[in-house]
């Protein structure tokens, strides 16, 4: 859900972006694209009951409405035989109506190479976040990430990865981290790119400045996407479910024990095509993470609706 931007972790952002590669990959066969460019601009409004940053545990218990907006550019080009480069920018800004301390603006810069060796396809990317809380430096993280993917036919995909974070946050040294993670996603395709299911692990070790945050983590997630037509065009829905398990390594002192943290995540979105390159979008999310530590125990619902336009 593009209105997550509230997890300064940019996760949905990294695991949208595995669902573009692999269907880009499904449909390298049938089309070619016309420009090596692409643009996606959306805006519109979005209701968080419980305005929250879960990545420095603050959560405030109270709603708010914020005007939202996310614009996205990419290049991708063909550098000799089975060879291609990309470049990609995004840029998103909230702005709250009440807690205007708690508006985020991130700043997302990719690149990437991968080769097609036939068999399978290797590549890696690497990944600049600049992410801004309230009008001030929050986090700045860098990530290098490569990766194997493969068909199976023309039904399954699969896209196994290795990720090193790191996380540096603006005034909170405390919170400064490496992270290790490593995973696979596995895709189904029922009816080519118009229904398929997506089913993926991911495991996560962070170790931070301060030992009270270093947890290791276990992360499933399933997805279903479904096209179907309206009038002449096809809109897309989506629904998705993940789990997260944190194992804490020490002790945090405000509550004299281990966090014991378990987070579920249900999305739903829904786009209708208005025109070619128009698009509406509506969202739904519930969170429900559980935890000792009272100031990351809470649940939360997100709804959006945005105008998009991509070319």
């Amino acid at each position: 859900m593009k209105n997550q931007k509230k997890s300064i972790l940019i996760s949905t952002v990294l695991m949208s972006g595995v669902s573009a590669h692999a269907l880009a990959q499904q449909a390298k066969t049938e089309e070619r694209l016309e420009s090596p460019f692409s643009v996606e601009v959306s805006a519109g409004v979005e209701y968080d009951s419980n305005i929250s940053v879960n990545e420095i545990d603050s959560s405030t218990g109270a709603d708010d409405f914020a005007a939202v907006l996310d614009a996205d550019l990419e290049f991708e080009t063909e550098l000799g035989e089975d060879t291609e480069f990309g470049l990609g920018y995004s840029f998103s800004q909230s702005l709250h109506a009440d807690f205007t301390n708690f508006d985020i603006q991130s700043h997302f810069a990719s690149a990437e190479l991968s080769h097609d060796f036939g068999e399978f396809e290797a590549g890696a990317a690497y990944r600049f976040i600049y992410t801004r809380l309230g009008g001030e430096g929050f986090l700045v993280m860098q990530q290098f990430s490569p990766y194997l993917t493969k068909f199976f036919g023309k039904k399954i995909f699969i896209r196994t990865n290795y990720t090193y974070s790191d996380k540096d946050f603006e005034n909170r040294i405390d919170r400064d981290s490496t992270v290790h993670a490593g995973g696979a996603d596995f895709y189904y395709f029922l009816k080519g790119v118009s229904t398929y299911f997506v089913a993926g692990y991911k495991y996560k070790n962070e170790d931070a400045f301060d030992p009270q945050f270093d947890f290791e983590s276990h992360n499933v997630k399933a997805r279903f996407t479904q096209r179907f037509p309206i009038g002449e065009r096809d809109a897309k829905l989506k629904l998705g479910w993940r789990y997260e398990s944190r194992d804490y390594s020490s002790i945090t002192p405000s509550i004299g024990a281990i966090r014991d943290d378990s987070r579920h995540r249900f999305q739903a979105e829904l786009e209708i095509p208005v025109t070619d390159s128009i698009y509406a979008l509506l969202e739904y999310e519930y969170s429900d993470f559980s935890s000792n530590l009272a100031s990351a125990d809470y649940t939360q619902n997100l709804a959006g609706a945005r105008l998009g336009i991509r070319f």
